[in-house]
């Protein structure tokens, strides 16, 4: 009975911050795809962060497509135009393995700002191909 006690009492933190993680990468998915992000089955979030707020929770994402084709269509389903040469965005809280690097061939686009948000996404065409895309996902 208390070797039980001990390892319900000594498992359960871990267990806690394994569903929490869980809990926070679905809420990231969620807001994202609630906004108009559409993935592939070969796409695959490698990092995310999620932001909950009431009525204005966002999402950091990170996902990387099989092909830069794959990436173009991601965008391009995703409603994601109004392309342009990014200037200057904010990653400051995403470790540096998850940031787009400085590039001057670095592109940003947004979704068309709805009641609910907006997507935006960062890529650099010259880095994998422009495999990855850097997503913010915004509630409003």
């Amino acid at each position: 009975m208390v070797m039980a006690a001990l390892g319900l009492w000594f498992g359960a933190p871990p267990l806690y911050q394994w569903m929490s993680a869980r809990q926070a990468r679905k809420s990231a998915i969620s807001v994202a795809t609630n906004l108009g992000l559409h993935l592939a089955e070969s796409d695959a979030v490698v990092y995310y962060e999620y932001y909950p707020s009431f009525r204005d929770s966002s999402a950091y994402l990170v996902v990387d497509s099989a092909s830069g084709a794959g990436a173009r269509e991601l965008r391009r389903a995703s409603g994601l135009a109004s392309c342009h040469p990014a200037d200057s965005a904010d990653f400051a809280n995403a470790p540096p393995e998850y940031r787009p690097a400085p590039s001057p061939t670095l592109m940003s686009c947004k979704s068309v700002m709805t009641s609910h948000g907006f997507l935006g996404a960062e890529w650099d065409p010259a880095a994998d191909g422009g495999a990855r895309t850097y997503l913010w996902a915004i509630e409003v």
